[in-house]
């Protein structure tokens, strides 16, 4: 179909409407946390609820844009989004956090795949318009998540005792005129095809890459969870948001710096930057020394978003071939989701039983044992 030229922004857009939804809460999840007397277990608990959700329904949403439509996916996955920011202005706490993290699971869930191929076709189709989808695609995701945080933060500055944020409601009403600017946009599929299960695939050689993202992910979630709940309750309710924001908008602008380095090469030296990070952001949090929290975080960013999660994503692609490269990419997905709950869940259980320090080091330890037993492999 003849697709007006502003077709694939206007997608992007809508991308980005449903990843500011993921990081809008973030500076308030301490708060969240402290409202109901929980601790750094019961928040990484919550958190968790977006990663289970994408994993539990990856086979399904995945598919889902060949069966029932590129637009109606988009359009659902916008709905999420909204849907998410609606319950936390509603009824902030731990509990609506879980839920609203499921639909941003969901959300995602059905709006990335569904994003990049419509983008693809609306642009014209053929390599060109792939390449010009992905940009846009990239860029809307990469924006969305380091700047959600970022200006919820800006806006608690502004007015620290105003609930919800200015931002919540400003993201209502983004999702809303998307949703209206989406609905207009012609369908590119003329027939359901595919099945409506796509299981996960793993390519032979890509299990160090592949799970280096484990302990990446997982230390990037304890660093929104576990870091800001522990400094909340020292009465430092603005410092692990504002190291969390740094991690992923200095990780998500490294990007641009490092790409083209062979995948293997971007996992080992990202575990080794890893390694530094993570002490210090771990030693910032246990210590509640501000400076080594704040140069921390952004290690961890440009450690994992830069190098280990783009380097194993592009392993995995390389080592699949033609239709079997979406199940490759779906399994590295699944490995970093379960990462992205795994890892925060145990470091907040951790903290909750012995306390910020012991949890920490240990949390460090285990990261070590991981990069010795998977940088041998990556030469």
């Amino acid at each position: 179909p003849e697709a007006p030229r502003h077709a694939a922004p206007v997608i992007g857009l809508a991308v980005a409407a449903v990843g500011l939804a993921t990081t809008l809460p973030l500076p308030l999840y301490g708060a969240y946390a402290a409202q109901g007397g929980h601790g750094a277990g019961a928040l990484s608990l919550a958190f968790a609820a977006y990663a289970a959700t994408v994993i539990l329904a990856s086979p399904l949403l995945g598919p889902l844009p060949d069966r029932i439509g590129r637009k109606p996916c988009l359009l659902l996955g916008v709905v999420c989004a909204a849907l998410s920011t609606l319950l936390l202005a509603l009824q902030p706490g731990l509990a609506t956090l879980a839920l609203a993290r499921v639909a941003q699971g969901i959300g995602m869930g059905c709006a990335t795949g569904a994003a990049a191929a419509w983008a693809a076709e609306l642009a014209g189709g053929g390599p060109e318009g792939g390449r010009r989808a992905a940009g846009i695609i990239a860029a809307a995701t990469i924006g969305s998540f380091a700047g959600g945080g970022l200006l919820t933060l800006a806006a608690l500055l502004v007015a620290p005792d105003a609930y919800p944020p200015a931002t919540f409601a400003a993201h209502l009403v983004f999702a809303a005129l998307l949703l209206a600017l989406v609905a207009r946009l012609p369908e590119t599929l003329e027939a359901p095809r595919g099945a409506w299960l796509r299981r996960p695939a793993f390519p032979p050689g890509t299990w160090p890459t592949t799970l280096a993202i484990l302990p990446g992910w997982g230390t990037t979630g304890a660093v929104l969870t576990s870091v800001p709940a522990v400094l909340a309750a020292e009465g430092w309710p603005m410092a692990g948001p504002a190291a969390a924001c740094a991690m992923m908008l200095v990780g998500v602008l490294a990007q641009l710096a490092v790409r083209g380095l062979p995948a293997r090469r971007a996992v080992a030296r990202g575990l080794l930057a890893l390694l530094l990070g993570a002490a210090l952001t771990f030693w910032g949090a246990a210590a509640f020394a501000l400076w080594p929290l704040l140069l921390g975080g952004p290690v961890v960013g440009v450690a994992v978003y830069a190098l280990v999660y783009p380097g194993g994503l592009a392993a995995a692609s390389a080592a699949a071939r033609g239709e079997d490269r979406a199940r490759a990419v779906a399994g590295y997905f699944v490995v970093a989701h379960l990462g992205f709950s795994a890892g925060p869940l145990a470091v907040g259980l951790a903290v909750d039983a012995f306390g910020a320090p012991p949890a920490f080091a240990l949390a460090w330890l285990a990261l070590a044992a991981a990069a010795a037993l998977l940088l041998p492999r990556l030469r």
